[in-house]
């Protein structure tokens, strides 16, 4: 019987914590349960180091996180809350940049998908407060990080419609949301106070982001085990595209 190997994804470091680097262990279980090969993806500053990576792994997860240095996308700083690292953003930014250069499955969450956002030439909220409309809390308070918390509502023609139907009950553990789009990125899933929760790239077969966390929704919620399944599905139908060692990349 002819075997079949796992797609390899690469889930790429959260940030910093002192001298650590921090993955929460929820991301990588539900990559190992959607039957993807989980591989962390640390802070390198070799560039032969990342071209590995990037011709190792069928997939790429971007993780939840800290906020977004706003200089890197045009801005001064508008509010105290949150925290930055600009060493952590540059890195994620240069890897979302080639995985998407690649067209390898990306799924981004939370943070992530603000990654992914700004990548493609968008801008975000420094802080819900900004917008022009009133907001929600969008901070949830329970205990188990896989309550619902709000309910998102998704457009027609896309990917999140046909995993989750028109609408979806989601946790949420952001202060900073989309503000505008990035090229080729569609927005395809926003709640009652119109905040984007979920957006995909038009230019690549899966290049997806959600503002919630699905990782932990993953053992009670059968949409969530879907888009991870998808998501893997996706990497394990990637071809492996070679990238010469030689290749310059700027952290």
């Amino acid at each position: 019987m002819e075997s079949i190997t796992k797609p390899v994804i690469g889930i790429v470091f959260c940030g910093f914590s002192d001298d650590r680097l921090f993955v929460p262990f929820s991301y990588i279980q539900a990559i190992e349960k959607s039957d993807g090969i989980p591989v962390i993806i640390p802070y390198l500053s070799d560039a032969d180091s990342l071209s590995s990576y990037l011709s190792i792994c069928d997939g790429f997860l971007f993780c939840g996180g800290d906020d977004i240095t706003p200089e890197l996308f045009g801005e001064e700083l508008q509010t105290d809350h949150g925290t930055t690292d600009r060493k952590t953003d540059q890195f994620h930014l240069t890897l979302m940049q080639k995985v998407l250069d690649f067209h390898l499955p990306v799924l981004g969450i939370c943070r992530g998908m603000q990654v992914l956002n700004l990548t493609l030439g968008g801008t975000i909220y420094q802080d819900l407060s900004l917008r022009n409309r009133n907001s929600f809390n969008h901070i949830q308070r329970s205990l188990d990080r896989s309550d619902p918390c709000h309910t998102v509502a998704f457009a027609s023609h896309s990917l999140l419609y046909e995993i989750c139907g028109n609408s979806c009950a989601v946790n949420s553990y952001h202060h900073q949301c989309v503000k505008t789009l990035g090229k080729h990125i569609k927005m395809t899933g926003i709640t009652s106070d119109g905040v984007i929760e979920s957006i995909e790239s038009t230019g690549h077969t899966f290049a997806v982001g959600v503002q919630w966390h699905p990782e932990c929704m993953y053992t009670n919620c059968e949409a969530m085990r879907r888009l991870f399944d998808q998501f893997v599905r996706k990497a394990a139908g990637a071809k492996h595209l070679s990238l010469p060692l030689s290749a310059s990349l700027k952290l």
